[in-house]
């Protein structure tokens, strides 16, 4: 009977020791990113949903050049007066696996950018 009992202990000590020394695969983590193609319309709904403005100023080339853009506060028609704050909203293009997304630089808000293909910014 002991030696039933020993076999089961040593059996599953290996069996244990195997499952935690396996390494999963690490999570990707973001990258900095650029739009393969320009799509300004995804982008200012994305950065609109972010700040909750409700009119945003952008390049049509927007992230497909760089993945940080800075930004100036719009309100309606009157851009809101940033000089006041030192420096303009700023959001970069970030990319996990093949996944975008937008992330605003002061408060690490992030929020995914649908329906767009980028890549990882080789800078």
């Amino acid at each position: 009977m002991k030696m039933y009992f020993l076999l089961i202990v040593v059996f599953s000590a290996f069996l244990l020791n195997g499952c935690i020394s396996q390494n999963p695969d690490p999570t990707p983590k973001l990258q900095h990113a650029l739009l393969a193609k320009p799509n300004k319309t995804a982008v200012s709904k994305a950065i609109k949903t972010l700040v909750h403005m409700q009119e945003t100023q952008l390049a049509d080339d927007v992230f497909t050049t760089s993945s940080t853009v800075p930004l100036s506060n719009v309100d309606g028609n009157n851009i809101i007066d940033t000089q006041s704050r030192n420096t303009p909203d700023q959001f970069e293009l970030m990319i996990k696996g093949k996944q975008c997304y937008i992330r605003h630089l002061d408060s690490k808000a992030t929020i995914e950018l649908k329906d767009v293909e980028c890549k990882i910014n080789e800078l």
